[in-house]
């Protein structure tokens, strides 16, 4: 390009390194840019990035403490902070596979290793504008998520600009799979690999509109040849692991995305995952390493958030389960201060609930059961509708611990509606939900003997030995309403005024006056209230005034 054309372009230039920033701006001044701005650190970078659209950023990998070049460029992308024309150049002196991997995954416009002349960065400058120029209708559409007439723009440049033509069917690919318009991609990948030589990303998206129309065995050979290269070996071993998941060879799976991890671990996304591969597979204490390495990956990332430090406690509670009773104080100790600790980064006024049902795990592995229970019994079931989905599964396993099935299930129903995303994480959440789930039916089917045993003593108006059965269901379903008037029914009905009565009837009332009830339930929970009060009225203690309005 003609140096003219650099005149009124902005540049920023993000270097830690002083010298070094005034040799690029020094090289920049040579090839034309005139508006230069220079950043040391990520910070001040994305400061600048918010007051201007920059039209070239140039960013050194390795800028110290703080956000890397990797983090930069991930948070100028999920910020929406790039231009739709702008380039964005990744410089480094080091070219560690993880670092190449890495560049590869996020697709800056150009990498460039240091030591570099003023010519090289004249080149790539220069080869990364015009690309930009030639499918700048295609960014746009792209950036206004118009991918509808990104399609169409592709097809433009494909048939007007030949030189340009690979770029743009390898993006109108990538549209027609994000589309969900699988055969029809599948169709697109052929014509390509007929017309033009074999090119290793046309073959990776043949084999994923393969994967999305269920021919697993045509994915799997593809999948497992394109691991052999560069350019798609990581987002091969992911595709190629959750075919795995689609076959629940499980193990494999995971061994697979371990490789694809160690080649790029700053995806903090497909870390998750392993995480929860490792879980699939019953090795809880890999699962709790995994999440302390997330943990420090995400820290200066658009990822380090307070679930990753409650993930990290969650797992070591889950692993806690794996050792001896010495190993698991220790272990729910580690927890303990990881929670601790989250005061000193983020609002915790907001995480109360997450925090408390923590805490009751804690309890509930060192069997402080009743102190567990009593810690949980103050958060409402209302609670669910603002949880994350690690969250929600954490509440589940509390409660299903704590022998509170009921609630267990209201928590592993809301996951049924939040797990609708199509990717490889929530496809790992799903199966751990499953496996929660089976845990759910094992003990259901225990409660069901139990509940027809009960009501087989009801039907035969033996009262207290009704009364002992439902009370044992209500040991695992204290948050269950029809239990607990079921409680209430068979004392008015005959059951005997003991300690081990009283206490389970005084649970019943408590639960439901603080519940939502229906009119049908709520007209029986009086009914039967009143007949317990004037038939044993030291049942039902009295109570202070605010009190007696609750019930």
């Amino acid at each position: 390009m003609d140096a003219s054309f650099y005149r009124c372009k902005q540049i920023l230039v993000i270097d830690d390194c002083a010298p070094v920033r005034t040799s690029i701006k020094s090289m920049v001044q040579q090839i034309g840019f005139e508006s230069i701005h220079l950043a040391r650190d990520a910070n001040e970078a994305i400061a600048k990035c918010h007051e201007i659209p920059f039209d070239f950023i140039l960013c050194d990998f390795n800028l110290g403490d703080g956000k890397d070049g990797y983090q930069v460029f991930e948070t100028l992308k999920a910020q929406q902070l790039l231009a739709p024309l702008g380039c964005f150049i990744m410089v480094s002196a080091e070219n560690q596979r993880q670092i190449v991997h890495g560049m590869i995954e996020l697709q800056p416009d150009d990498y460039l290793l240091k030591p570099f002349t003023y010519q090289q960065l004249e080149e790539r400058i220069d080869r990364a504008v015009k690309n930009r120029i030639a499918l700048r209708k295609i960014y746009v559409s792209l950036f206004e998520h118009d991918f509808v007439n990104a399609i169409k723009e592709c097809d433009s440049v494909v048939q007007a600009k030949p030189d340009f033509a690979l770029a743009a069917l390898r993006i109108k690919g990538e549209l027609l799979l994000n589309q969900r318009q699988f055969a029809k991609a599948e169709k697109f990948y052929q014509q390509i690999q007929q017309q033009y030589k074999p090119l290793t990303w046309a073959r990776l998206g043949y084999a994923l509109a393969c994967f999305y129309q269920e021919r697993w065995d045509d994915t799997e050979l593809q999948l497992a040849d394109l691991t052999q290269f560069d350019e798609t070996k990581v987002e091969s071993l992911d595709w190629l692991s959750r075919l795995y998941v689609k076959y629940r060879r499980f193990q494999i799976a995971h061994d697979t995305l371990y490789e694809a991890v160690l080649l790029s671990p700053k995806n903090i996304t497909r870390q998750k995952t392993l995480a929860n591969l490792a879980s699939i597979v019953g090795d809880k204490p890999a699962a709790a390493r995994i999440n302390a390495k997330i943990v420090s990956a995400a820290r200066h990332s658009i990822h380090d958030i307070a679930d990753n430090y409650l993930n990290q406690a969650r797992a070591l509670v889950d692993a806690a389960y794996c050792g001896n009773v010495l190993e698991r104080a220790v272990t729910i100790n580690n927890a303990a201060k990881i929670v601790d600790q989250l005061a000193k980064r983020f609002d915790i006024s907001k995480l109360k609930g997450e925090i408390t049902i923590l805490r009751s795990r804690f309890m509930a592995a060192k069997g402080e059961l009743a102190e567990a229970k009593q810690l949980i019994s103050d958060i409402p079931l209302s609670y669910q509708q603002q949880l994350s989905i690690d969250s929600c599964m954490d509440a589940a396993k509390a409660y299903f611990e704590l022998g509170d099935l009921f609630a267990s299930q209201s928590y592993i129903d809301k996951l049924q509606h939040i797990l609708d995303r199509d990717d490889f994480l929530t496809e790992t959440q799903r199966i751990m939900l499953e496996m929660e789930q089976a845990r759910h039916e094992e003990l259901k089917a225990k409660l069901k003997i139990i509940n027809a045993e009960a009501n087989e003593a009801y039907q035969r108006e033996n009262y207290n030995e009704a009364f002992d059965r439902f009370a044992e269901t209500f040991d695992y379903m204290p948050t269950s309403p029809s239990i607990a008037l079921n409680l209430m029914q068979s004392m008015v009905k005959g059951a005997k005024v003991t300690p081990f009565t009283q206490r389970y009837v005084r649970m019943a009332v408590k639960l439901l006056a603080r519940s939502e009830l229906d009119d049908e339930i709520m007209q029986r929970f009086k009914r039967y209230l009143n007949q317990i009060k004037e038939m044993h009225p030291e049942v039902i203690p009295r109570r202070r005034p605010k009190e007696r309005e609750a019930l």
